[in-house]
């Protein structure tokens, strides 16, 4: 009987599965990236716009100070504030501050306080109708270093000599408003403006022709 010989039993090996390609890699990827990037760039800036559509604030212009009433306003007397306004509320917005400069208040205008629209005269109408301005030049001693446009002031008239007018003899007091203050540089003296009354008018300008007068800082509104 002859045997028969059976050598190893052959194995079929499987064929390798084809590669497979993950989502997102090669040139594709970046594709992704990109167009990822720009919605969340989209979506940002509109939040930001959104966001902005929903400030309602405006920049006003506030009293930075306490401002009496025929005060002429200075770019120093404001600052801009962002805030919300109401329908139907008098305000000043910040780009009207160039017309705003150089106008006398109506009213007295509190620090902190928004200048509303109705607190500002005319520039014709100041010096009022009833009024008249007059220029002095003001010696050290003779005014007060605080003295400022829109200050309310009495001018004190000396008489030349003891028997000038006056209710004692020797000088009187009229009240005024200071239009303008000019500094000197050399001797501290300063050149001012006076809104008076135009029956005073006369005769401080002849005292003033003569330095004959002093200017004293009072209350807004007060008197001699």
């Amino acid at each position: 009987m002859v045997g028969t010989s059976t050598g190893p039993t052959s194995r079929t090996r499987p064929s390798p599965a084809p590669p497979v390609r993950l989502l997102g890699s090669g040139p594709r990827r970046w594709r992704w990236l990109v167009l990822g990037l720009a919605l969340a760039t989209t979506g940002a800036l509109a939040g930001v716009t959104a966001v902005e559509g929903l400030d309602q604030r405006q920049g006003v212009l506030v009293a930075e100070g306490d401002l009496p009433a025929g005060h002429v306003v200075g770019a120093g007397d404001l600052r801009v504030v962002r805030m919300t306004v109401a329908d139907g509320v008098s305000v000043i917005g910040e780009q009207e501050l160039e017309q705003v400069i150089g106008r006398p208040l109506t009213v007295p205008v509190a620090d902190g306080s928004v200048l509303p629209g109705t607190a500002l005269g005319p520039d014709a109408a100041y010096p009022a109708a009833e009024e008249a301005v007059v220029g002095a030049a003001l010696q050290p001693g003779r005014y007060p270093a605080s003295l400022q446009p829109g200050s309310a002031v009495s001018v004190v008239v000396f008489a030349e000599d003891a028997g000038g007018e006056g209710a004692d003899g020797g000088s009187e007091a009229y009240p005024a408003r200071v239009q303008s203050v000019e500094p000197s540089a050399t001797d501290g003296s300063v050149i001012v403006e006076l809104a008076v009354s135009a029956l005073d008018a006369a005769r401080i300008s002849a005292a003033a022709a003569t330095e004959s007068v002093a200017v004293v800082q009072v209350p807004p509104r007060g008197g001699a």
